[in-house]
């Protein structure tokens, strides 16, 4: 008979925080977007920025909107888990915001790029780190090409950063090849759902078994050798 326990509650009740990475152009934010349609448990966190609100946005909601003052000193006293400037402007996800989510129980995906991922790896060693390939250049290359967004020049830029972005890719747990992209979301799928198991989501319970099984078994003897 299957008898259940209260410390079987806390196998994996801390969320896990995912970090995906690669290159302009490999389709990971369609990947992460379409990743978080099917599993409801798994969310982003508001970002903090430094730049102008855009018509629309709310604070709180669409972003944090902060000076770069606010922004910098939050960096400054190790508020921030991540964060990058794009043309001058501060990007950033606060500790705070990823600590709280994880505490519900909810697994934090974060799109970041190489240096914020190692970053991340530095304060939240336990964090899944996932680089996103393309399955060749030439389709990276087409896929910049027909975005339109990109003149010539900037492309060859990209395909330049992509160049240094792959050699970072041997520091990650996981590679994902994104040439289909509903393959890739399985993939991710099967990769947070097997990490749920580490040792180091496991913690919880695992402490909780020793106590409940273990010690218990060994206060029994005990009492009976009285």
């Amino acid at each position: 008979m299957s008898i259940k326990k209260e410390y079987f509650d806390k196998i994996a009740e801390h969320g896990q925080l995912i970090v995906i990475s690669g290159p302009v152009g490999t389709g990971k934010e369609n990947v992460i977007r379409q990743y978080l349609e099917e599993h409801p448990n798994a969310c982003v966190c508001t970002q903090a920025t430094t730049r102008e609100p855009r018509e629309g946005e709310e604070d709180g909601k669409d972003f944090f909107f902060l000076s770069l003052i606010e922004f910098e000193r939050m960096i400054r006293t190790g508020q921030m888990l991540e964060y990058s400037y794009i043309d001058k402007k501060g990007y950033g996800t606060s500790k705070k915001t990823v600590d709280l989510a994880r505490s519900q129980g909810r697994n934090v995906i974060l799109d970041a790029d190489v240096v914020s991922a190692m970053r991340v790896r530095a304060i939240c060693p336990d964090a899944i780190l996932i680089f996103v390939l393309p399955p060749s250049w030439q389709v990276l290359e087409e896929s910049l090409t027909k975005s339109g967004r990109y003149d010539e020049d900037k492309i060859n830029e990209l395909m330049d950063m992509a160049e240094e972005d792959i050699a970072c890719a041997n520091l990650y747990d996981y590679i994902i090849i994104n040439e289909d992209p509903e393959k890739a979301v399985r993939r991710l799928a099967q990769i947070v759902h097997g990490h749920r198991y580490s040792k180091a989501n496991m913690a919880g319970f695992l402490d909780s078994y020793i106590k409940g099984e273990i010690q218990a078994r060994n206060k029994a003897v005990s009492d009976v050798l009285k």
